[in-house]
């Protein structure tokens, strides 16, 4: 499909710059621009300037204009109305305590992989862990890192809620703590290779990692730096005497 102009410029301020606390992803600035391109030029052009609205302080405007898009069921608007309603409400007039989670949800069922996540995360205080669990596999299949992360934790708790569905892979998330599963979606997120990925999973699954082996295979791993180690400081000491 041909990608309009404005479509293009759109992407460029809202995804690949990673506005409204989204990581730059060029992917998935491709696969909006694919979808923002078979809607009407008004939809673009209604997003930019929310955008440029939001980038100059004007938080009652901005809200207003993704307003008209998120009620015309835009899930990108309605992610960025719930966000700057949730990090900039008191200087809102419109924003109501409820506002965030009702956009995030209406996103999220339109399939909007961060949206997904924040409403996982918002079924798992809630302790609908059921529920959560199936919105994180969703994210993960949108390539939202925190839905593997989610996901893994699960496995790592023990939480039982059955079966989940990635991307045709199915994982059991049973009452016992399954932590090779765990380590094996942590590390699918941190494939992502995004910050958020790298840092959000890479990190844990090295804590996991080191938490887990058995000393016989800790020794396997770090005995030949051992005996290099050694190797290098008698050369050394020879070499000085």
């Amino acid at each position: 499909a041909v990608v309009s102009t404005q479509s293009t410029g759109v992407s460029a301020e809202q995804l690949i710059q990673g506005i409204h606390n989204q990581t730059g992803n060029c992917t998935e600035a491709v696969r909006y621009l694919q979808r923002l391109s078979d809607q009407s030029n008004i939809v673009t052009r209604h997003l930019r300037e929310a955008a440029l609205e939001f980038q100059g302080g004007r938080y009652n405007s901005a809200f207003l204009r993704y307003l008209v898009l998120a009620e015309a069921e835009v899930e990108i608007a309605q992610y960025n109305l719930a966000w700057i309603c949730e990090e900039f409400g008191s200087q809102i007039e419109y924003c109501k305590t409820d506002t965030p989670l009702q956009y995030y949800s209406r996103s999220a069922g339109l399939n909007h992989g961060p949206s997904q996540a924040y409403y996982a995360n918002h079924l798992w205080s809630k302790k609908q862990f059921h529920a959560s669990a199936r919105w994180y596999a969703r994210a993960a299949e949108n390539s939202v890192p925190e839905g593997y992360f989610g996901l893994g934790y699960f496995a790592l708790e023990g939480i039982p809620v059955g079966i989940v569905t990635v991307n045709g892979s199915a994982h059991y998330l049973g009452p016992d703590t399954n932590t090779s599963l765990t380590k094996e979606l942590w590390h699918r997120c941190f494939e992502m290779g995004e910050d958020e990925a790298i840092i959000g999973c890479g990190v844990p699954l090295v804590l996991l990692t080191i938490t887990t082996i058995s000393p016989i295979s800790l020794m396997i791993i770090i005995l030949p730096y051992l005996t290099s180690l050694f190797l290098l400081s008698y050369l050394v000491t020879r070499a000085t005497s």
